[in-house]
C-alpha cells in the first residue's frame, strides 16, 4: 500500500501549505500530530509521530503511528515528506531503525 493513500497531492510553498490544511480541516473534524521523539540527521529532522483524528462526516476515529521528514537548510524548512511507517522514515533519512 502506498504511502500517499490519504493524499497522494503533492503541495509547493506557502500556498501549498495552506491548501493542505484546508483539506486536512474539511475532512477532519479532529486531527493532530503529536511528536513522541524528533531524531537530527545532517538536514534531515524527522519526526516520530502518534497521529489521531475523528472523520467529520463519518466520526470514524484512527490512531497510528506515523512519521515526518523535514529538509532543513540553516533557517529553511525545504521540504516535508509523509510516512505511514516509521522505519521507513528512518530509513529514507539514512538512520537506523
Amino acid at each position: 500500500m502506498s504511502d500517499r493513500v490519504f493524499n497522494p497531492s503533492t503541495y509547493r510553498g506557502h500556498e501549498g501549505i495552506r491548501q493542505f490544511h484546508a483539506e486536512v480541516l474539511e475532512v477532519w473534524e479532529q486531527y493532530a500530530w503529536e511528536p513522541e521523539q524528533v531524531v537530527e540527521n545532517g538536514d534531515h529532522v524527522v519526526a516520530l509521530l502518534r497521529t489521531s483524528g475523528k472523520g467529520r462526516g463519518s466520526g470514524l476515529e484512527v490512531e497510528r503511528q506515523t512519521a515526518m521528514i523535514w529538509t532543513v537548510r540553516g533557517d529553511k524548512a525545504l521540504s516535508l515528506r509523509f510516512y505511514r511507517d516509521q522505519d521507513r522514515a528512518l530509513e529514507a533519512a539514512g538512520l537506523p531503525e
